[in-house]
């Protein structure tokens, strides 16, 4: 039977690595949120003030996976375009991944590091463009499976947008702007259990 196509519309692309890893699960929840500055001046013969912009950003999306190892298994692979050593399960290579975009990359042509930009797609809801600002944590869970694994882990990671944006086309576009024609057709990965 011929090979199926399967849309994936949940992932983190890695651009200092060109690698994106499968979401396989929607989180529980999601922080989508920006902050606006704007600067109070009280003036003469006035009852209010007078308020003046400063800036606003960056917007922030923050995410937390609650991850079941054994429910992860047929995933395991043709899911993402690394390799998975034969010991290892998704969620292993998944939380080494997220521990590396904490950390910048060398580059000698550069002279200096380059922060890892990530991409994060959830849907056809949210897309955010933009670096990993704080903490990448993972937290695993008990029970212990038979190979001396955790059965539960937790990943949570937020990512701060690095394009700019105008009122006009965030009104427009809203969570999901900055999305491109690559990231919009969404990536395509191949079933081949058919």
């Amino acid at each position: 039977m011929a090979d199926s196509i399967n849309l994936v519309t949940n992932f983190l692309y890695l651009y200092h690595t060109n690698e994106w890893l499968l979401l396989p699960e929607y989180p529980d929840s999601v922080s989508d949120s920006m902050s606006s500055n704007f600067q109070q001046t009280n003036a003469l013969s006035r009852t209010a003030p007078v308020f003046t912009w400063s800036n606003s950003g960056p917007r922030r999306v923050q995410i937390q996976l609650n991850l079941h190892r054994d429910m992860l298994h047929e995933i395991n692979f043709n899911v993402s375009n690394f390799r998975i050593n034969v010991d290892e399960d998704y969620i292993d290579v998944l939380a080494r991944k997220l521990q590396s975009i904490a950390l910048p990359r060398y580059d000698a042509s550069y002279k200096g590091v380059v922060p890892p930009m990530v991409a994060l797609r959830l849907g056809k809801e949210i897309f955010i463009k933009g670096v990993v600002i704080g903490q990448v944590s993972i937290v695993y869970q008990k029970p212990i499976r038979d190979d001396d694994k955790y059965l539960n882990v937790t990943l949570n990671f937020e990512v701060y947008e690095t394009d700019a944006y105008d009122a006009v086309s965030v009104a427009q576009q809203g969570s999901f702007r900055g999305i491109t024609k690559v990231f919009e057709d969404g990536l395509f990965i191949r079933d081949r259990r058919g």
